[in-house]
């Protein structure tokens, strides 16, 4: 079972009501907790369904029930057990919140809407506006509106933290040092975050900054690769958002980065505590945050073009190339497309199921009716066959898509998933959420990747890869535009084979696998965001200005108060 899906972290732990419960009924949700708070879910889920045969009326046991079904993303149970919570308790935030999150997974977004909405108008609780915000954001693309509900939730979780914390001492302002640099995040393992982030950490000079990690996640194989270029490792996942934040006050980090945004292991709370005197949110997160404490966020000029600033809480700094990309080491390339040896063409979806929309289904039938020979494979995040078929099931027969030729694919292990490049053609992106890492893996695996355009960063992620290699003619427009790219693509097996001849070294040629340039324009943004931070302002917001030629008037002072 997996640890947890993203967002997961806000289908927090919920308490029962006091009540009179039995010596037996409280010794039985004790051990429930204790298993869960382990990660030992499958041990917990029969704790808690013991203590509903003691007590079938106990709606505290049957949201958690439902939280195990979740987290391992069986979608029907859970929603079972959220059913009888909310006939058991009209209204009950925790289980509106936790079905809004199910019916999103199944598709039923508009659904998901309403729920998260209810909800809301009965709680300020942090996880009920983040989820709110995810949602909306996830279904209107409109970069005003999305800014909108991450404010309403910087409103009431973060900006009142911020609005209290303690003033934090600055004490060394020399403008030379060596800085202080702290990466905070959950995802230093098997995820999209690590397969950037380890060039940046084998790469980075180590007489320039000190570099440390705060890791708040689980480990796995990929975690020692990450860590051996870091001795200043900290483990603070036992550590509460507060006490985070007084260990790097305590350690007087200089720049603190966020890499999570709003998912699995964030530790937002810390920074709208005020960690570090320089904040600054980079990868993890494509939406803005809707939280005045963060100071800055890391993109390029391609992702957010001069006239985005106005969508983003975060004032944007803007790097020549916002990110690395490492591919996986198990990755082999298939030279000839699959279709010339199976007889016809495959399309696949790579990216994660939860950006499948109603309309994008319908728009992948289109390309199918248009080439009847064609077959299409999905794949989803569910862990089994049979989970992956009840997840998709209902959905590709509502977009009524030829079920002789549409395949569902269960998640798999990335040694596997690199191999896909083998069975299939041509990669599908999503919209209006976008394909990111996974549009990378496809890349390298030799597969186009077809693509809209779009204007959020979060949208427009594979749109701008592709249009950086010099493959911006599988960019469509509009969705008329992407069936017709489609199509071209599978008529033209020449350029099938030729681009999975060039692929590697288009991805090798350009700026993401320059890691040497890409870690020193980092390191140079840092400088300049600390010489912003000296002088009191934010002036300088991209790598054009010389840092060492504008020295502040405050060299001389040993120390100030920062607030908020």
């Amino acid at each position: 079972m997996q640890v947890m899906p993203k967002h997961a972290r806000h289908l927090s732990k919920s308490r029962p009501r006091p009540a009179a419960l039995s010596a037996e009924l409280r010794s039985v949700l004790d051990e429930a907790r204790s298993l869960e708070r382990h990660q030992r879910l499958e041990e917990a889920l029969v704790k808690y369904t013991h203590a509903l045969s003691l007590d079938p009326k106990l709606v505290h046991a049957w949201l958690r029930v439902a939280y195990v079904f979740l987290v391992g993303l069986h979608w029907a149970r859970a929603i079972e057990a959220l059913d009888t919570a909310l006939t058991l308790e009209p209204g009950n935030v925790e289980a509106l919140r936790f079905m809004a999150f199910a019916r999103f997974n199944l598709g039923d977004t508009e659904e998901a809407r309403r729920l998260i909405d209810q909800a809301a108008r009965r709680s300020d609780q942090s996880a009920v506006w983040v989820m709110r915000a995810w949602v909306h954001s996830s279904i209107d693309k409109d970069p005003a509106r999305t800014l909108a509900v991450y404010r309403d939730w910087g409103r009431r979780a973060a900006d009142p933290l911020t609005a209290k914390a303690q003033p934090l001492v600055v004490a060394d302002r020399d403008p030379h040092r060596k800085l202080k640099v702290g990466y905070v995040t959950a995802d230093f393992r098997r995820h999209s975050v690590a397969f950037f982030m380890l060039p940046v950490l084998e790469h980075h000079d180590h007489d320039n900054v000190e570099v440390h990690v705060f890791s708040s996640g689980g480990r796995d194989d990929i975690t020692p690769m990450l860590q051996r270029h870091t001795k200043l490792w900290h483990e603070v996942a036992e550590l509460s958002d507060e006490e985070l934040c007084e260990f790097i006050r305590a350690l007087r980090i200089d720049i603190l980065v966020d890499l999570s945004g709003h998912t699995l292991g964030q530790r937002l709370m810390t920074f709208a505590r005020r960690a570090a005197p320089v904040q600054v949110t980079w990868l993890g997160f494509m939406n803005t945050l809707g939280m005045k404490a963060m100071d800055y966020r890391l993109t390029d000029w391609s992702m957010d073009p001069p006239g985005r600033e106005a969508s983003y809480t975060e004032t944007l700094f803007r790097l020549e190339c916002m990110a690395c990309y490492s591919p996986p080491p198990h990755a082999p390339l298939r030279t000839d497309p699959p279709m010339l040896e199976a007889g016809y063409p495959t399309l696949i979806s790579l990216n994660n199921s939860v950006k499948l929309t109603h309309e994008m289904l319908c728009l992948w039938k289109r390309i199918l009716d248009r080439r009847p020979d064609a077959r299409l494979v999905i794949m989803v995040k569910e862990h089994t066959p049979d989970d992956a078929q009840a997840a998709m099931q209902h959905r590709v027969e509502a977009a009524d898509l030829p079920l002789d030729r549409v395949f569902v694919m269960h998640q798999q292990p990335l040694e596997r998933f690199m191999e896909l490049g083998h069975i299939a053609d041509i990669a599908l992106d999503t919209a209006p959420l976008s394909g990111g890492t996974t549009t990378l893996h496809a890349l390298w695996m030799g597969l186009p990747v077809v693509a809209l355009d779009a204007e959020r960063g979060i949208d427009s992620s594979s749109a701008r890869t592709l249009q950086g290699m010099g493959l911006g003619e599988w960019v469509a427009a509009d969705p008329d535009a992407y069936v017709d790219i489609a199509l071209r693509l599978i008529a033209d097996t020449d350029r099938l084979r030729l681009h999975r001849q060039q692929s590697r070294a288009l991805l090798r040629q350009g700026g993401l696998m320059d890691y040497a340039s890409r870690v020193k324009e980092l390191e140079k943004s840092f400088r300049i965001m600390w010489m912003n931070h000296l002088r009191g302002d934010k002036r300088d917001l991209d790598l054009r200005c010389r840092p060492e030629a504008d020295l502040p008037d405050t060299v001389g002072m040993t120390e100030r108060l920062v607030g908020a």
